[in-house]
């Protein structure tokens, strides 16, 4: 089932877009995105209950690739895949006999971004 996400601090506060919704027709709509994504913090709950193979996001690393844009009356829509990588951390003691490194990850986000005032939903996808 689909998770949605919004943008949380002290209280709960709509997610906006405003760079990305300024960037839709731009060849380089998609940096554009992960770097607003990544500005604001919306990526770490989505990258943190997507990972398969870790058990802690690495979100200094994130590789954001276009799958699909369409246009509805009220907002833009992105599917969007994510590479990234997580970590299984040991106890970081000398005898630890488990190296910690790098596992790649893959996830899915559909976003939609309202027109009106470029206020945006992060739905992570199912495989």
């Amino acid at each position: 089932m689909p998770q949605n996400f919004t943008l949380s601090t002290q209280s709960t506060m709509m997610l906006t877009l405003p760079a990305a919704h300024s960037a839709w027709t731009q060849p380089n709509f998609g940096a554009v995105l992960l770097a607003e994504l990544q500005q604001t913090g919306a990526l770490i709950g989505p990258l943190q209950q997507g990972i398969r193979r870790g058990s802690h996001a690495l979100t200094d690393d994130v590789s954001l690739m276009v799958l699909q844009r369409s246009e509805g009356d009220d907002d833009l829509r992105v599917k969007a895949g994510l590479s990234y990588f997580s970590i299984i951390p040991g106890c970081a003691c000398e005898a630890d006999p488990t190296p910690m490194s790098e596992l790649p990850e893959y996830v899915e986000l559909r976003v939609a971004i309202r027109r009106t005032d470029s206020a945006a939903t992060l739905e992570l996808l199912d495989d």
